[in-house]
């Protein structure tokens, strides 16, 4: 077994999905530096024969090599980083990706319940998956500082031992700079990650609920506990700057005294013979050379002191329970709906259920009952949204074992309050993928979008604004049904999706519905009487009165058939 950390396991998981890219990469960052670091001996060289010696030809000459080795270097930088790029782009789709498939694959429930380590995934899918990119982008760069090294070290030898031990100098004291400050940059930087994570669920708390919100005053409460988390950012941000800034200070002084040490070492050596003009040049550029791989290092370093932090939060995401089933094995296109002792518990909540039912294509069965008596936690608990015992089984499968892809082209559900994306009605219509112009027809006729959308400029192809806001209640539900009816799903699952309707247009939809789902089970939650009305059966959830040994305190709530 490993005993890496999960965040190690990540980075080295992701290290190897972008092995074609990185080793690419490393080819042009090699052709790169070799270029680069032939450049101050071709100077030197130049100086030496040409300049100092007073032979244009040879000045000529090796200006002419300098700029072949300058072409290389130009083509190696480039290709260096279309390639890290595109490792860094591969790296970002897969994470988040992956992401996406966790979080769809768990329950509504198991969601809220891990709200420390979920309750902030726009900026783990965000800020976190970005600091892991940039980790990556920077992998090739240890390729090159390990070249530079390897090519100095002799070439510094070369020149004068002494130049190398003024260059080695600087070794011990960034090892100890390095060893103290990684710790502490990586805690300040998880306490950041943090603090942005509770920004994030505060901001999206107050975008999804302003207008109700501004209708209780409560809009300034929200304002002030985003700029109470804004000030924590502030300070967090401020002292992981403190900690990078001092890091990169003294990472970037070390190399630079080593310079002057070594200007005066060289100077040294070039006054009594030992060196020339043109190879104290030299040396003066590799040093500088030295002082930016030193800093690029330390760069480094620290982008993986934030990945690993990064990829911490993204494993908590990832390590979500992984989904059940053959996304390969598809259900039966039509069948009998059977559930049996389906009960959702709550905690600090009466039980809902059992309910048990079995239904055939055609039938209308709806769940009524009071308000906060369990229809929707019923309703959602059979689409697999929350957890729930009992079992729920389609045409003779049980839903549990059934994969994510699978069920939700069985089972398609509206829920009472839909989300719909920024952009049109048909935008909304199509999220499930292109279809047939006659199909997306018929979908908003069943849907009774004609009607809905008759007073709005532009039909089907007028926006909805952001999260819906420009279209009301009942249109948002109607456009949700429709795009529940494209899908074929043989399912209906309907969370009171009439609640927002008139009384005309509401009798006219569900006439509609009555005509076009011969061939589906629909499941409805609603205390509508024109719901109720149209009805094959109804099951009532209620709270059932205590008996003489109950706590009158926890009424359990039940299920009866009427």
């Amino acid at each position: 077994m490993s005993s890496r950390s999960p965040a190690s396991r990540l980075l080295r998981q992701c290290l190897l999905h972008a092995r074609p890219e990185l080793l690419r990469s490393v080819g042009w960052a090699v052709l790169r530096q070799l270029a680069f670091l032939s450049l101050p001996w071709l100077l030197g060289r130049a100086v030496d024969s040409g300049v100092r010696g007073g032979d244009t030809t040879a000045t000529a000459a090796w200006a002419a090599v300098f700029l072949l080795a300058a072409t290389a270097e130009y083509a190696g930088m480039r290709g260096w980083q279309l390639w890290s790029n595109l490792a860094e782009a591969r790296t970002g789709a897969r994470l988040r990706t992956r992401m996406l498939g966790a979080v769809l694959a768990v329950d509504t429930e198991t969601l809220r319940g891990d709200a420390d380590r979920t309750g902030d995934l726009a900026v783990r899918a965000g800020r976190d998956v970005d600091a892991v990119l940039a980790w990556v982008h920077g992998l090739t760069a240890w390729v090159v500082i390990g070249l530079t090294a390897l090519l100095l070290c002799p070439a510094l030898f070369g020149l004068d031992p002494l130049l190398l031990l003024v260059a080695a100098a600087t070794v011990p004291v960034l090892l100890v700079v390095n060893r103290f400050f990684p710790p502490l940059f990586a805690r300040r930087a998880e306490k950041l990650s943090r603090a942005h994570g509770r920004r994030g669920s505060t901001v999206e708390e107050l975008l999804a609920g302003l207008l109700s919100l501004r209708g209780v005053g409560a809009d300034r409460l929200m304002v002030e506990r985003h700029h109470r988390h804004s000030a924590r950012i502030t300070h967090r941000t401020l002292g992981l700057a403190g900690v990078g800034a001092a890091w990169e200070a003294v990472a970037f002084v070390v190399p630079l005294l080593a310079v002057v040490g070594g200007l005066l070492a060289g100077g040294a050596a070039a006054a009594d013979g030992r060196i020339t003009v043109g190879q104290l040049t030299a040396f003066a550029l590799w040093m500088g050379t030295v002082s930016v791989a030193v800093n690029v290092a330390v760069d480094r370093l620290g982008d993986r002191a934030e990945a690993l932090v990064a990829a911490a939060r993204i494993s908590e995401v990832l390590e979500l329970p992984a989904p059940g089933g053959d996304p390969a094995a598809a259900l039966a296109p039509r069948g009998i709906l059977e559930i049996a002792g389906l009960v959702v518990r709550r905690e600090r909540r009466a039980p809902v259920g059992p309910l048990d039912l079995t239904a055939g294509p055609g039938e209308w069965i709806v769940l009524t009952g009071p308000t906060g008596g369990g229809k929707s936690t019923l309703l959602r608990a059979v689409a697999r949204l929350v957890p729930a015992d009992g079992t729920v089984r389609f045409a003779g499968r049980d839903l549990a074992d059934v994969h994510p892809d699978r069920l939700y082209e069985t089972l398609g559900y509206v829920p009472e309050r839909p989300l719909l994306l920024d952009g049109t009605v048909t935008d909304n219509l199509l999220l499930g993928g292109d279809r047939p112009a006659a199909e997306l027809a018929k979908a908003t006729a069943v849907a009774g979008l004609d009607i809905a959308l008759a007073g709005v400029v532009g039909g089907t192809a007028a926006p909805v604004g952001e999260h819906g806001g420009a279209l009301s209640g009942g249109q948002r539900q109607l456009v949700a049904l429709a795009r529940t009816l494209l899908r074929g799903s043989p399912v209906l699952l309907l969370d009171d999706f009439t609640s927002a309707l008139d009384a005309a247009t509401e009798a006219e939809v569900l006439a509609r519905l009555r005509a076009a789902t011969a061939d589906r089970v629909v499941l409805i939650a609603s205390h509508s009487p024109a719901v109720r009305a149209l009805a094959d059966r109804e099951i009532v959830v209620g709270i059932a009165a205590p008996d003489d040994e109950s706590d009158p305190r926890d009424p359990l709530e039940t299920v009866r058939h009427v």
